[in-house]
């Protein structure tokens, strides 16, 4: 039988275990004793819900701008589509008598027309994407949309944008009135940049306002 060395036995034994040994300074301590040494410091969580913060106000404000977009987008959509519906139904009368959405009788006959868009019937009322109500009426060789603006209904952007368009591939020659209480104003549409400014800031800051779009180049 072979005869061992226990003394240098022992001795490669105890370099093995230092070898193994984590040095004192690079041992992770679960009971850290600083806030360096343990999770995240309060200054690092306040950088990320900064962060967070900046993301979301930004999100919102693309989200509202999209929207805002879209409801102007759809407005000009809608109006296309109800002058159009109009022309369309009072071309073989030669007038547009007895065209108003005041009566029970002419919501009667818009409604069976289909000239207003479902979308934008509430019950016995029409009203457009911002929750304004809508009116059209009729006579003779006009008639006319009309928005009644309730104060801050309608972004004063979305006003100037609405006015300031140009109609004329929708081939429809057109005047586009803004009025308020005593205090009419009419204007040739497109409206310039600086009237529809003038007159959107007027608007919106009423209690009650109308925007109306009339449409005088009957087709008879």
């Amino acid at each position: 039988m072979r005869n061992f060395d226990t003394k240098n036995l022992q001795i490669n034994f105890n370099q093995a275990e230092n070898a193994l040994t984590i040095p004192a300074e690079l041992r992770h301590d679960h009971k850290c004793g600083s806030a360096t040494q343990c999770g995240r410091s309060m200054i690092e969580m306040l950088g990320v819900l900064a962060i967070i913060g900046v993301l979301s106000v930004g999100g919102i404000a693309g989200y509202s701008k999209a929207m805002q977009k879209y409801r102007i987008n759809k407005t000009i959509e809608q109006i296309t589509l109800i002058a159009g519906n109009v022309r369309t139904f009072f071309a073989p009368q030669g007038n547009y008598d007895g065209l108003s959405s005041y009566s029970d009788t002419g919501k009667a006959i818009i409604k069976k027309a289909k000239l207003v868009p479902d979308e934008m019937w509430n019950g016995d009322n029409i009203q457009d994407v911002w929750g304004n109500n809508v009116n059209i009426t009729g006579g003779g060789k006009y008639f006319s949309i009309d928005f009644t603006l309730s104060s801050g209904a309608i972004p004063v952007e979305a006003c100037i944008e609405l006015v300031t368009q140009d109609w004329s591939d929708t081939g429809k020659t057109f005047v586009a009135i803004m009025y308020y209480p005593s205090m009419p104003k009419y204007n040739i549409a497109p409206l310039s940049l600086e009237t529809a400014t003038t007159l959107c800031y007027e608007a919106t800051q009423k209690t009650t306002s109308n925007l109306s779009f009339a449409f005088d180049n009957a087709p008879f």
